[in-house]
């Protein structure tokens, strides 16, 4: 087996509530136990794993460990990510939300309904915005315990546009319905899959944030429109 080829993480291996992050373990650029992971080591994994530049790798690694309030520590364990309102939040596409009771294994169901939101086979930025308009009118009704603030919200914009910048670089910014499901059921790069051509930068990211939030306040004023009516 090479460096970096796939392998499902083992009985007692660490893994996080991101997709992406268990991707690169399961693939090595990440320690495959998931264990004792520095800040440095992040930052080269999400360099040399997706050819993302080194100030965003920089900036991503470091949020993450202030927002599990271990800024100073200097390791963490992919599990260290699982505190729920840190990183890990409700109104996931992956998981199900803390009130449900596992909010941290991959539920196939929530991939699917969010891959049912395919345009002709390709998932773009208007399909995760459906997705995550559902997700939200689905937990304000049967979570009574849901925490969706302008922060929850942001990460929920940021989420999919790193999915759709990172690994729909070389593809438009759309990912096939395939190789999704590959990526969120499996955690495994799909076959065929490369990184990013161009180093991919902050900017791209925060731009595509500020759009993808546009449009879930779109979304929300066409609701509201309805229900009026």
């Amino acid at each position: 087996m090479s460096a970096h080829d796939w392998q499902a993480p083992g009985p007692h291996d660490k893994r996080s509530p991101c997709p992406v992050l268990n991707t690169l373990a399961n693939h090595g650029y990440l320690p495959r136990s998931g264990e004792n992971i520095s800040k440095s080591h992040f930052v080269k994994g999400l360099q040399e794993g997706l050819n993302v530049s080194s100030v965003l790798a920089t900036i991503l690694t470091y949020f993450g460990f202030f927002r599990i309030d271990k800024f100073f520590a200097k390791t963490i364990n992919l599990d260290d990510l699982n505190q729920h309102n840190k990183i890990e939040h409700d109104v996931s596409l992956t998981r199900k939300d803390f009130y449900f009771g596992d909010n941290h294994t991959i539920d196939p169901e929530l991939i699917d309904l969010l891959l049912n939101q395919n345009i002709d086979g390709k998932m773009n930025q208007e399909s995760f915005a459906k997705i995550h308009w559902i997700r939200v009118n689905n937990s304000k009704e049967f979570n009574p315990t849901l925490s969706y603030t302008a922060e929850r919200k942001m990460q929920s914009a940021g989420e999919p546009i790193l999915i759709l910048k990172i690994i729909g670089a070389n593809t438009n910014h759309e990912i096939d319905v395939e190789n999704l499901e590959i990526l969120l059921k499996h955690e495994r790069f799909p076959e065929g899959w490369r990184k990013a051509d161009k180093t991919v930068g902050v900017w791209a990211i925060i731009s595509g944030m500020r759009s993808i939030q546009k449009r879930y306040d779109q979304l929300e004023k066409e609701q509201n429109k309805q229900k009026a009516n």
